[in-house]
C-alpha cells in the first residue's frame, strides 16, 4: 500500500486544491458574477459536454490500463497508445455532421426545445474533444503511475483559468461570449499540455502500425463504453432534465448543490487513479489474496477520508449557505442525499477497479443499462413532481442501488466484499462525532462559527478515528503527523 497511500496523498492534495478552486469559482464567482439564467447555460454545456464523452472515448483510457500492462512487447503497447489517438476522431467526426445539420435547422422541434443553448452547441463539442484527449494522455501516464501531474491539471489547471477568465468578466476585459470561447480554449489546452508531459516524462511511444490485439481492443472498449456510460448518464442528465421538465434557472441552484456534495466523492477520485493499474496488475497475476487486501483497505481508507468529509459538510452546511447568495439556498436535502451516495460509493473502494480489469467486465454493460434506464425513469418520476429535490432523490436511489448490485455481483465471483468490522466501527464514529457536534453553541459570526465548527468536529473524528485503531495506515499517518508537529 505504500505507492498507493502516497499516490494518493498527493492526488488528494492537488484534487482538494482544486476543488478549493472549485469552491471560490461555484460558490463566490458563478453566483455574484453570472446571471442566474447564464449560470444555468454554462452547467448545461458542460454536462451536455461530458454526456459526449463516453462516446468520444469510447471506454478507451480503461482499454489502455487493462491491456497495457499485459501486452507482450512494448510495440504492441506502442500501437495500443496510438490507436487512442486515432480511434476517437471516428465518433468526432459524425459528432461535426450532426451538429451541422442541427445548425442548419434539420430538426426544427429540437431548434424550437433548446432555443437557449443552440447557439452553443460548437462551444459544446469543443469542450468534448478538448476533455477526450486530456483523459486519454492521462490515462497513459496511469499505467505507469506517473499520477501527479496529470491530477494537478484535472483538478486544479481548468479551474484556475476560469477563475480568471470570471474575473475578466467582472472587470469588462472580457464579454459572456468570449468567456464561453475560452472555456473550450482551456479545455483544448489541457489536454496539450498533458501530451507534452506524457512525451517528456512518461517514457511512452507511439506505433501507428495496426495493433495486433485490435479486435481484443474494440471488443473490450465496446463494453467499457455500455457500461461507463452509466456512470456520466447518472451524473449529468439530471441537469438536462431540470432544464427540460422545469427551467435554466433551476440548473444553477441544482448545480450549486451537487458541487458541494460532490466533495464528499474526492478521496475516491484520487485514489482511484493509482489503485486502477493496480488493481488491473493484481488481477492479471492472479494475486487475489493481494486483491482482497487492496479491496478491504482501499474501502475502509475511503470510508474514513469521505466520511470525514460528509461529516463536516453536514454540521457546517447552515453556516456554507450564509456565504452564497439566498436565491442558491433551500438545497440542504439535496446536498445531502448526494453526498451520502457519495460516501456509500467510497466504501465500495476498488470496486469499479475489479470490475473494469476482471475477466466479468462485460457484466458492467448490464449494470450500465440497468442504471442508466433507471435514471431516467426516476427523474422522469421525480422530477415534475418535486423539481430539483426530485433529481437528487433519484439519483440517490439509482446510485444507491447500483452500488450494491456490484458489490453483490463481486462477491459471488471472487468471494470477496469490501466490508469488515471496522466498517461498522466507522459509522458509529461518524454519528457519534455528528451528535456531539450538535453542542457546540451558535456562533453569530459566520467566519468564526465555520472555523470553530470545523476544529471541533475534525479533531474529535480523527481522536475516535485513532482511538479505535481501526486502520494502521490511519494511525501511522497521524503519528507522523504528530512527529513532524512536535
Amino acid at each position: 500500500m505504500g505507492v498507493v497511500v502516497r499516490q494518493s496523498i498527493q492526488n488528494t492534495i492537488s484534487t482538494y486544491l482544486g476543488f478549493g478552486l472549485g469552491a471560490i469559482n461555484t460558490l463566490v464567482l458563478y453566483t455574484r458574477i453570472l446571471p442566474v439564467s447564464s449560470y444555468g447555460l454554462l452547467s448545461i454545456q458542460l454536462s451536455v459536454a461530458t454526456l459526449l464523452l463516453p462516446l468520444f472515448l469510447f471506454g478507451l483510457p480503461n482499454t489502455i490500463i487493462k491491456f497495457y500492462n499485459k501486452n507482450a512487447s512494448a510495440e504492441e503497447s506502442a500501437r495500443l497508445n496510438a490507436f487512442s489517438l486515432y480511434f476517437p476522431l471516428i465518433f468526432i467526426f459524425f459528432s461535426f455532421a450532426f451538429v451541422l445539420i442541427f445548425k442548419l435547422g434539420v430538426f426544427p422541434f429540437l431548434l424550437q426545445k433548446y432555443a437557449y443553448v443552440a447557439p452553443y452547441a460548437w462551444h459544446i463539442l469543443g469542450i468534448g474533444i478538448g476533455m477526450t484527449y486530456f483523459e486519454i494522455a492521462y490515462a497513459q501516464a496511469r499505467v505507469v503511475l506517473k499520477t501527479a501531474f496529470g491530477n494537478i491539471l484535472k483538478e486544479i489547471f481548468h479551474r484556475l483559468c476560469i477563475a480568471i477568465g470570471l474575473l475578466g468578466l467582472y472587470f469588462d476585459v472580457l464579454t459572456l461570449e468570449q468567456f464561453f470561447v475560452l472555456l473550450v480554449g482551456v479545455h483544448f489546452l489541457r489536454a496539450l499540455v498533458m501530451y507534452v508531459y506524457l512525451w517528456r516524462y512518461c517514457d511512452i511511444s507511439f506505433s501507428f502500425r495496426r495493433p495486433e490485439k485490435l479486435k481484443s481492443y474494440l471488443n473490450y472498449s465496446l463494453f467499457m463504453f455500455l457500461g461507463g456510460t452509466a456512470a456520466v448518464v447518472i451524473l449529468e442528465i439530471d441537469k438536462l432534465m431540470i432544464y427540460t421538465f422545469v427551467n435554466i434557472d433551476q440548473v444553477a441552484f441544482y448545480t450549486v448543490a451537487v458541487f458541494m456534495a460532490t466533495i464528499v466523492g474526492v478521496p475516491a477520485r484520487s485514489m482511484y487513479q493509482i489503485t486502477a493499474p493496480l488493481t488491473a496488475r493484481l488481477l492479471h497475476e492472479s494475486d487475489y489474496k493481494g486483491l482482497q487486501s487492496l479491496y478491504k483497505q482501499s474501502s475502509l481508507n475511503l470510508g474514513m477520508a469521505a466520511g470525514g468529509v460528509l461529516l463536516l459538510l453536514a454540521v457546517n452546511l447552515e453556516t456554507i449557505y450564509k456565504f452564497i447568495p439566498q436565491a442558491y439556498g433551500g438545497t440542504t436535502v439535496l446536498v445531502l442525499l448526494i453526498g451520502s451516495s457519495k460516501f456509500y460509493d467510497a466504501l465500495l473502494g476498488n470496486n469499479n477497479a475489479i470490475l473494469f480489469n476482471s475477466p466479468y467486465y462485460k457484466s458492467i454493460l448490464r449494470f450500465g443499462v440497468f442504471l442508466a434506464v433507471m435514471t431516467v425513469v426516476l427523474n422522469y418520476f421525480f422530477i415534475p413532481k418535486f423539481g430539483i429535490k426530485g433529481a437528487a432523490i433519484a439519483s440517490f436511489l439509482a446510485i444507491s442501488l447500483y452500488d450494491t448490485a456490484k458489490v453483490i455481483y463481486v462477491n459471488m465471483k471472487y468471494n470477496m466484499q469490501p466490508f469488515s468490522r471496522g466498517t461498522a466501527y466507522l459509522l458509529i464514529i461518524i454519528i457519534t462525532s455528528f451528535a456531539l457536534a450538535q453542542w457546540v453553541p451558535d456562533i453569530e459570526n459566520r467566519y468564526l462559527s465555520l472555523a470553530v465548527n470545523t476544529l471541533f468536529t475534525a479533531v474529535l473524528y480523527i481522536g475516535l478515528l485513532y482511538l479505535s485503531k481501526m486502520s494502521e495506515t490511519f494511525n501511522g499517518l497521524v503519528n507522523r503527523g504528530k512527529r513532524m508537529l512536535f
